[in-house]
């Protein structure tokens, strides 16, 4: 791309995310070079040091219920944390260990440190050690988890004495403000919960002096997040913001004795407001268009509930209600098995842990903000959950019957995006995610394999030109965000246009979806082409291919077959982060000078 095109697109992004968000950046970087973030972490640091000792105490709250036990499954991921290998992002092993302790600062893939002498704020996101996901999440302890789960079955106490060991390592290498497990509010907040949780339920455990300890590194987090969750909520909006402001709530109510605890309180339920008022669409999709990430934000609110329930506070009433909408939104999506479409950004967050179920059923998460948990001391919220179909805020569309299920994407995004995901058609039959999304895979790899998950070609959908129906900006940011309108909707029939490729080639998509008991028709009418033009019909699949004859083929119980020829490339498809299988991408291929309507039928063996 010419210097000329990537201005061109920065700028654009810049108005497309607006002026006060332009302004707040500016004023970001400016405070970073001018050392700003010293002095506040300098401030920080005085303030914990000139407390009284006194206010590192805890008292048990009853978070958690008596009578958990856990599958005997989970001692391996107990014994293996023992050892510093923790199982991550809900899918596999990482080795943090060194020398017989875990290295926080380490990225356990690359073995490469990050910098502990430096500041949070004089750390890059990208830096030589690479994904720094893979450093903070063991920082998030979900190893915390695991031990729990270990010791409700085993009654061991090397489990409890381990889980609190790992904590007082942590605290006593990780000083404030140095090194990277202190750049984001989110994962700090994330590391609160997790510790509060551990000190719910080990208590007897701890000595008073490891509770001093703990307490101290929580005070010195919620100052941290405080100082600077204007970053989350004017820059990065999204679920972030709401995370913090859940960090200051709970760290508020549970640690009253901090002198800043009402502050703490007030601040984290104004956040939680804004943040939820905007974020939380009113059919109760969510403004980063993914499933997880929205999952992500479900558990915050609810354990938030949990607390203020516990510590008898009553939350406005609205924050329940935005809550229940993102539960109904995610509930019509759910599959017989609990598992969602893999569908948008996941960075395999998981931040409650506590159950051997798949990371990707949902039930857990549903119960949990229905007030019923295994784990969680909640009382039930009455609540009767009604499966829709049609969400016109978000832009989701489901057509379904008694064997098919599918969901397709139609919206002009007015927030920022992060796929190029225009009309993606997601497809099931009986329980099988026969057409799916790619998933996202890793935020900190090379571009153009990113592009597999990120780009069209990751979902099932139209590509004109091979070009992405966005312009990537920086490592986050597109340009030219996606206008499209749905037409006509019921539960077997979908009609919408996609302006995603209008404005670099004049052309429009239009796609036709019919559903039927036993079939699916999809027709994509490609008009305004003007000169020669490339345009690919995609389908990405985990399932067996079969080729039949150059127009069809068999996946798994469904036959596809087009009015175009076909090719087969490999797909990547990443159901889990820092992780991905090799599938097939079925393209339906054609070079043309004049509109063409594409017809794919779907048949699907009863």
């Amino acid at each position: 791309m010419s210097l000329y095109l990537k201005v061109r697109s920065v700028l654009e992004y810049i108005s497309l995310m607006g002026f006060n968000w332009f302004i707040f950046r500016l004023k970001y970087e400016f405070l970073k070079r001018v050392n700003y973030f010293d002095k506040v972490n300098d401030s920080i640091l005085k303030t914990v040091d000139l407390s009284d000792s006194q206010l590192y105490i805890y008292q048990k709250t009853g978070l958690l219920r008596t009578d958990f036990q856990a599958a005997e499954s989970f001692l391996e991921k107990a014994d293996e944390a023992m050892k510093g290998n923790v199982f991550s992002f809900s899918h596999e092993y990482l080795d943090y260990s060194e020398n017989g302790k875990i290295t926080w600062q380490m990225n356990p893939v690359s073995k490469v440190k990050a910098n502990d002498s430096l500041p949070w704020n004089n750390l890059p996101d990208f830096g030589e050690y690479g994904d720094i996901k893979l450093i903070w999440e063991a920082s998030r302890f979900p190893q915390v988890y695991y031990f729990i789960n270990a010791y409700s079955v085993t009654k061991d106490e090397k489990y409890a004495k381990t889980c609190i060991s790992q904590i007082i390592d942590w605290c006593e290498t990780n000083p404030y403000p140095k090194g990277v497990n202190y750049k984001c509010g989110q994962e700090i907040s994330f590391r609160v919960f997790a510790w509060v949780n551990a000190l719910e339920y080990f208590y007897e455990f701890f000595t008073q002096e490891e509770i001093s300890t703990i307490v101290q590194n929580i005070y010195t987090s919620l100052l941290r997040v405080e100082a600077n969750i204007d970053y989350a909520a004017k820059s990065v909006k999204n679920n972030h913001s709401i995370s913090e402001a859940a960090g200051l709530f709970i760290g508020g109510m549970l640690f009253s004795q901090f002198p800043e605890s009402k502050r703490f309180v007030s601040k984290g339920v104004k956040y939680l407001l804004k943040e939820t008022a905007y974020q939380v669409y009113k059919d109760g999709s969510y403004i980063q268009h993914s499933f997880t990430y929205q999952r992500l934000a479900l558990d915050v609110l609810s354990f938030v509930f949990l607390v203020a329930e516990k510590k008898i506070y009553t939350l406005p009433k609205v924050l329940k209600e935005r809550q229940l909408s993102m539960v109904n939104f995610l509930h019509s999506f759910m599959q017989e098995n609990g598992h969602l479409p893999n569908y948008g950004s996941n960075d395999g967050a998981n931040i409650f842990p506590y159950s051997e179920s798949n990371y990707r059923d949902f039930r857990l998460s549903l119960d949990f903000a229905m007030g019923k948990s295994e784990f969680f001391d909640v009382e039930p919220v009455a609540v009767v959950l009604k499966k829709k179909l049609e969400f016109n805020d978000g832009g989701y569309y489901i057509l379904k019957n008694s064997n098919i299920f599918s969901f397709i994407r139609c919206h002009s995004y007015r927030d920022r995006p992060a796929q190029n995901d225009m009309f993606h058609l997601d497809v099931w039959y009986k329980g099988e995610n026969i057409f799916c999304d790619a998933g996202s895979y890793s935020y900190n790899t090379d571009k153009n394999f990113k592009n597999n998950f990120l780009g069209v070609v990751g979902h099932n959908t139209v590509i004109v030109n091979d070009s992405n129906q966005m312009g990537q900006v920086l490592n986050f940011g597109f340009s030219n965000w996606i206008e499209a309108k749905r037409i006509t909707f019921d539960e077997n029939i979908f009609l919408g246009e996609n302006y995603a490729y209008t404005k670099e080639f004049g052309i429009t998509q239009k796609r036709e979806v019919e559903l039927d008991e036993s079939s699916m028709t999809v027709i994509d009418y490609i008009t305004g082409i003007s000169s020669v033009t490339n345009v690919k019909q995609i389908w990405n699949t985990k399932c067996k291919v079969e080729k039949i004859d150059s127009f069809t083929l068999r996946v798994s119980n469904c036959i596809i077959s087009s009015s175009i020829e076909f090719k087969l490339e490999d797909s990547y498809i990443s159901e889990y982060y820092n992780s991905y299988d090799k599938g097939t991408r079925i393209i339906f291929e054609v070079d043309t000078e004049k509109e063409i309507k594409i017809v794919t039928k779907m048949e699907f063996s009863l």
